[in-house]
């Protein structure tokens, strides 16, 4: 194996992963926006910064990739230097890291009743990895090659701190949201089988995405600590944003599974308060001018819906009662 592969191989894929996840955060930030635009405007802020953060972050990637493998090609030497955007990439995605615990740590304080002790311990581990990742990003400018780079003891703090920082926040949010929805689950059952699988959505979503990014900052670190000739590494924490991206989308654009679904005929009333309504379908009519049997129309909904706070609601309609005319 060349010294190309070795070093920068196994980054040029992991950046080429990297951009499919980008374009599927692009479709969830279209989904949102199309689906969700009576949201807050500052969740819909919020939405639109962690999109242009994602755009700067890929762009960073794709063009350190480009000059490692196209720009400097044949330049052995250069392989072995901290270009700036590995560093300027790394920077933006404790950024975009950040924004997504801010927003799942709101998300347990909400579910917690404003749980102090809770809160601020997650909270305080997530400072420790932003604080971690600066640090990281400083000592890249300072320490300009790889080789010394990865021998030093304060690099190897930095991201291994920051890393299983990140791994304890995402498998602490994934947990308490799970324990208190697990909790509260009999305040939202009304012991359908359908209700019950929407819960069980739910939790199972709240720990699949805790446990995908948690697995990545750990690997991210094993491979750090032993791949000492290769980036495979750095492409893995440039995926490891993608996943924060994703999964904070993801957790707003899974309550359009669980919206109320409006009816196939539409339902008028023309009486006072209390009226049942009526449906209007189609008109049709026999070849003969037989006229059809009216059918009885019953409907009953229940729904169960999280809403961008986190909140689960759930609440049953009463039965609709009426005739097709």
């Amino acid at each position: 194996m060349g010294i190309v592969d070795e070093v920068v191989g196994a980054l040029l894929i992991e950046v080429c992963l990297a951009c499919i996840l980008y374009g599927v955060t692009t479709l969830q930030t279209f989904m949102y926006y199309q689906t969700f635009s009576n949201d807050s405007r500052f969740l819909k802020g919020v939405v639109g910064t962690v999109w242009v953060l994602e755009s700067v972050h890929t762009a960073l990637c794709m063009e350190m990739v480009y000059t490692y493998s196209v720009t400097h090609f044949g330049d052995y030497d250069f392989l072995g230097n901290i270009y700036w955007g590995a560093g300027a990439s790394i920077l933006v995605g404790v950024f975009i890291s950040a924004v997504v615990h801010a927003f799942y740590i709101r998300r347990v304080w909400i579910m917690s009743s404003g749980s102090i002790p809770v809160t601020a311990f997650i909270s305080l581990l997530a400072l420790c990895r932003f604080g971690c990742g600066i640090g990281s990003f400083v000592l890249s400018l300072e320490i300009t090659e790889w080789s010394p780079f990865r021998d030093s003891i304060g690099p190897l703090v930095t991201i291994a701190v920051g890393l299983g920082c990140a791994s304890a926040v995402d498998v602490l949010v994934s947990l308490t949201l799970s324990y208190y929805i697990q909790r509260d689950r009999g305040k939202w059952e009304s012991g359908s089988q359908e209700s019950d699988s929407r819960v069980d959505t739910i939790l199972i979503y709240a720990v699949n995405t805790g446990a995908i990014t948690a697995i990545a900052s750990v690997l991210s670190v094993i491979l750090f600590a032993t791949q000492k000739k290769s980036l495979v590494f750095l492409g893995l924490v440039e995926i490891q944003s993608k996943l924060y991206a994703n999964s904070f989308l993801g957790s707003l654009n899974v309550r359009a599974a669980h919206r109320p679904k409006g009816p196939a005929y539409e339902f008028a009333s023309r009486g006072g308060p209390g009226t049942v309504p009526r449906i209007r379908p189609p008109q049709f009519r026999t070849p003969g001018g037989t006229d059809f049997t009216v059918p009885q129309v019953a409907v009953h909904q229940q729904t169960i819906v999280m809403n961008d706070h986190g909140e689960v609601d759930a609440y049953s309609e009463n039965s609709i009662k009426g005739e097709l005319v």
